[in-house]
């Protein structure tokens, strides 16, 4: 269902947002809103406190989610000359890193359903339809990802 808010009141409108739509997606709400908040956030880092205050969440849900998040080359670590806190921030260009390991998981679920389909192939007792119709949508999206993410890496002189 898309969202249709013509605008935003505040950054923490903008947050709940994103982050209710990162939860549909099967991620905790907390990675949504740090996720949130961190492309809007001035300045770009945040500390630990700065993400806890300003997302009114506690400190074990920074530290398990900012974990998680650099895990997954999301986000990253970063100090400040002069600081002893660490701050985290959008690692650059970790959205198309997250889309092109999308699309390696596509090629991979390809992979795998075509190999099933060999094996099927054989089996008298196994009707290939649901398989062959997974194998053709993960090639499809496979293809039209990469497809995507070669045009925005041009157009945003990213290559």
């Amino acid at each position: 269902m898309p969202v249709n808010k013509p605008s935003y009141s505040t950054k923490h409108n903008f947050v709940e947002d994103f982050s209710l739509k990162i939860e549909e997606l099967g991620h905790p709400r907390i990675y949504g809103q740090i996720l949130g908040w961190l492309l809007i956030c001035d300045p770009p880092h945040q500390s630990f406190p700065d993400l806890m205050e300003n997302l009114e969440i506690s400190k074990a849900s920074v530290s398990n989610m900012t974990r998680l998040l650099i895990s997954q080359g999301l986000i990253e670590k970063v100090r400040i000359k002069g600081e002893r806190q660490m701050y985290f921030k959008l690692k650059e260009g970790s959205i198309v890193d997250f889309m092109e390991r999308q699309l390696h998981l596509a090629r991979d679920l390809e992979t795998i359903t075509r190999n099933g389909l060999s094996f099927v192939k054989n089996d008298t007792d196994t009707d290939e339809t649901r398989l062959q119709k997974a194998n053709d949508f993960h090639r499809f999206l496979a293809k039209q990802t990469e497809q995507l993410i070669q045009k925005f890496k041009a157009e945003n002189d990213l290559t």
